[in-house]
């Protein structure tokens, strides 16, 4: 990886905003693999968390990582036995871009689902900052579904949530992935080519999941903007 991105095994903690030492992450780690593998496996390979990622990374078995950026943590990757979840953490360690792949099998990835966030900077809490978050979820047959919600804050919480989904097949085929060496991230952590802002419904036929029925009505018109756009301030690093 590049000279300015470092990584390494330690557990990012979404409770307290924080990435735990290395003596808490490995007591985590082995809490929560102790019933996938024996003691003996453990004793061997289990004396630091970077041990353990790379027994884990070969033997299809959960690992996290922690990648920095300038000394600064950037992303955070959950290495499991189905998925690998890439979490981008912004300058307050909140998550702002959430990709899971799903292992199709021992060579080939998949992303199957793509969370974009934005905040108001006004709060400390994620989910009382939040202002708009984005969910989209691919299958591998081009289906396309897209949730976008906006959060109001005035005297009461008020959601505006509008669901699309494609009418016809999209192209998916950048959503298939290499499964990385260990160690070697650098393509998941590549999302501005993966998720270019206004291009991923780009001349896509796409439909309210509930549009409207009055038959008088002009649905050109009623349809809402194609073209998905990440929300303003989505490039936080």
């Amino acid at each position: 990886m590049g000279s300015s991105i470092k990584l390494n095994h330690r557990l990012y903690n979404d409770v307290l905003y924080s990435i735990m030492d290395e003596k808490d992450s490995l007591d985590y780690i082995k809490n929560v693999s102790k019933d996938d593998v024996p003691k003996s496996i453990w004793k061997e390979h289990g004396k630091t968390t970077e041990d353990w990622a790379r027994y884990a990374h070969e033997n299809n078995l959960w690992y996290p990582t922690t990648v920095y950026r300038n000394d600064l943590p950037y992303a955070y990757i959950s290495n499991g036995s189905e998925y690998v979840e890439v979490y981008f953490l912004d300058e307050r360690m909140f998550e702002y871009i959430y990709m899971a792949y799903k292992k199709i099998d021992a060579e080939k990835l998949f992303l199957t689902k793509i969370y974009v966030r934005s905040y108001g900077n006004k709060v400390d809490k994620p989910l009382a900052d939040l202002e708009k978050d984005i969910n989209i979820v691919f299958s591998q047959k081009g289906g396309l579904n897209v949730r976008e919600r906006t959060f109001l804050r005035e005297e009461r919480l008020k959601v505006l949530e509008e669901n699309k989904e494609a009418a016809h097949p999209v192209n998916v085929s950048q959503n298939w992935k290499k499964k990385p060496k260990y160690g070697e991230y650098e393509e998941l952590l590549d999302y501005e080519s993966i998720i270019k802002p206004g291009d991923l419904l780009r001349g896509i036929d796409t439909s309210l999941l509930n549009p409207p029925t009055d038959e008088n009505s002009n649905l050109e018109n009623e349809k809402k903007d194609n073209h998905w756009q990440l929300p303003p301030g989505w490039k936080k690093n």
